[in-house]
Order: C-alpha cells, then structure tokens, then sequence
C-alpha cells in the first residue's frame, strides 16, 4: 500500500564508485526525495551485468550469486534505508542496456541481433546474444531482484524499454532471429514475460514487479501499440 500517489519516475543517477557500487551520494538524495513526501521512488537504471551499462556511474549487481550476498550489499541496504525513510516505497530499476550502451562504455555490446544503433557513431554493431546467454540474464534479473528484496528495496521494475536490451527484444526492427526468441510477437515477446515470471518466482507473491513497456516505438516497423496491447 502506498501512501499516496505520487511517484518518482526513473532518471539514471551515475553517481556509482569505481566498483560500480552505491555511495553516500545515493543515500543523500534519495533520502531528500523521500523526505520529500512521494509515495513511491523508483530508482534509475541499476544494471544486471557490469560490461555492458546504460552509462558511466551505474550501480551494477554482478555476479549476482544464486545465494549469499554480493559485493556492495551494505551499500544497497544503506541507499534502501534511505530511501524509504519517511515511509514511502522505494523499488529499484533492474536494466540491461543491450546494444544501447556507448562505445566509452564497452565496444561489444549485445542484443537480439546485429542491428547497430546508429546515432553519431557512438555505439559499436551488437553481437547476438545465444540461447544460452538469454537464459543466464534472466536468471540475473531474477537474482538481482531478490537482492534488492534482501536489501530493504520495497519493490523492482523491470525495464522492458526504451530501446534497452528487453524492449530491443520486442521490435521487429531490432530482433531479427528466426529462433523462438525472435519473430512472432509470442516469440519476442519471450524473454521480457520469462524475466517477469522469474523475478516473480525469486522475490516471492508478496513482493511488488512492476514492468516498464513502450506503448509504441513510434517508428515504421517496430513495437506497436496494438502488440503492447497483447504483450500486457
């Protein structure tokens, strides 16, 4: 339940260490926008695996083990305490940035398929991720919900967006495979719902998942209103 229903929405922070861990400067505004009144916080992008981020600064959970703790833990709980300081939730943004991550971040980034992003030569064509490598990130959502669960993070949202390496999933213009990864829009539409179903099945029925989706890509070709439609 929250307290009322206003809500901050995601906006990355890049205010990580050189670890990629979070740091008093997280525990300092976050604690100033619960103090602020919303009901609920929503951090911005913390990444499911430390190659490949949205941007310089990101919190990264990784590895994320199937059991014990990871590195930063005591940062997490800090930021979470923090955040929920005047009662309110917190939930943390769980991302892959996909092909969507900066040459000066990495310059093997992955996706559905080799579609490069082409935006002021500032991203390097994508490799195609396996079969394989699909079902080990979705485990990695998975265990770096149930993180955030341990941490004193009240909810998580699946980014599923904005071009990121789940919604990359979703386009027809991005996910150019032939497997049942890619396709139809039951095949696109895979690894966002067996994320979905998989953080589910970490943090318990108790614990809020939220999805972040496109109503539209708004370009020729890509992921409509109507398959978001279906996909929710």
């Amino acid at each position: 339940v929250l307290p009322n229903r206003l809500a901050k929405a995601a906006m990355t922070e890049g205010l990580a260490d050189d670890q990629l861990h979070a740091t008093h400067r997280h525990e300092t505004l976050y604690g100033r926008w619960s103090d602020g009144g919303a009901g609920l916080l929503i951090t911005g992008n913390v990444m499911i695996d430390h190659r490949v981020l949205e941007r310089p600064g990101n919190v990264a959970i990784d590895p994320a083990p199937a059991e014990g703790e990871p590195e930063g833990m005591a940062q997490l709980r800090a930021w979470a305490e923090a955040g929920t300081r005047n009662g309110n939730h917190l939930w943390m943004q769980i991302s892959h940035a996909g092909r969507q991550s900066t040459r000066y971040v990495t310059t093997s980034p992955v996706g559905p398929s080799q579609v490069q992003l082409e935006l002021m030569g500032n991203y390097a064509r994508p490799r195609a991720l396996t079969e394989p490598e699909i079902l080990d990130l979705i485990q990695r959502f998975a265990n770096v919900a149930r993180i955030a669960r341990d941490a004193g993070f009240t909810g998580v949202q699946v980014h599923g967006a904005h071009g990121y390496l789940l919604s990359s999933f979703l386009s027809p213009v991005t996910n150019q495979r032939t497997d049942q990864w890619g396709g139809s829009l039951a095949n696109r539409a895979r690894f966002l719902l067996e994320t979905v179903r998989a953080v589910r099945e970490s943090v318990g029925s108790d614990f809020p998942v939220a999805v972040k989706l496109n109503s539209d890509d708004f370009r020729k070709g890509g992921f409509s209103h109507e398959e978001c439609l279906q996909v929710v």
